[in-house]
């Protein structure tokens, strides 16, 4: 799995991690990349736990399994700490994100994993003010593009406009793309 960087994104359904998996890996395509996304479910309801694997590289991937040593494990419904071991498999020095206004200290105990980077980002606040609706996954999208150099930010931009110009207004798009814009802002590096 050498030269594949791998992401786990821990969400309940109906909070967008598979469309935003879609996006990145589209994005990332677009750039010359190989890339898979995909998502497995439990009970196929809305608010039911979920985990979407995202697969990037510069050459040919030939895995087509689930993620269970991520490089970067996201967390969109903080509740899921509480239950599920979210860091499971996570390589050292990997990078954990999750949608919380808890402090990184407060995580570090919750997580206990020392050898990581965690960072925060109040995915949910920035969807409430921009949005008006609790759908943290563009915000989300915005960190993990700043986060990993295989995901043009350009091309997400693009990739996110037309995924959503399908199903959205004009008006709901902007919103979105502005969304990613302040989560991608938000993180310092």
């Amino acid at each position: 799995m050498e030269n594949i960087y791998q992401i786990r994104i821990h969400s309940r359904g109906g909070q967008g991690a598979k469309t935003a998996a879609q996006i990145i890996a589209e994005a990332s395509i677009e750039e010359g990349c190989f890339a898979q996304a995909f998502s497995e479910y439990g009970p196929e309801r809305s608010g039911a736990p979920m985990k979407t694997f995202l697969r990037l590289s510069k050459n040919p991937i030939n895995l087509y399994s689930d993620i269970r040593t991520p490089d970067m494990v996201v967390v969109l419904d903080p509740s899921l700490l509480l239950n599920v071991d979210v860091i499971e498999g996570l390589a050292d020095g990997g990078i954990v994100v999750v949608n919380t206004c808890e402090k990184v200290e407060s995580l570090k105990k919750k997580l206990k994993k020392k050898k990581c980077k965690i960072y925060t980002v109040d995915a949910k606040g920035i969807a409430m003010k921009i949005i008006g609706r609790d759908l943290p996954n563009t915000a989300i999208m915005g960190v993990i593009i700043k986060l990993v150099p295989l995901i043009p930010y350009e091309h997400a931009i693009e990739e996110t406009k037309e995924k959503f110009e399908k199903k959205l207004s004009a008006e709901m798009v902007e919103k979105n793309i502005e969304a990613l814009k302040e989560g991608y802002e938000t993180i310092e590096i």
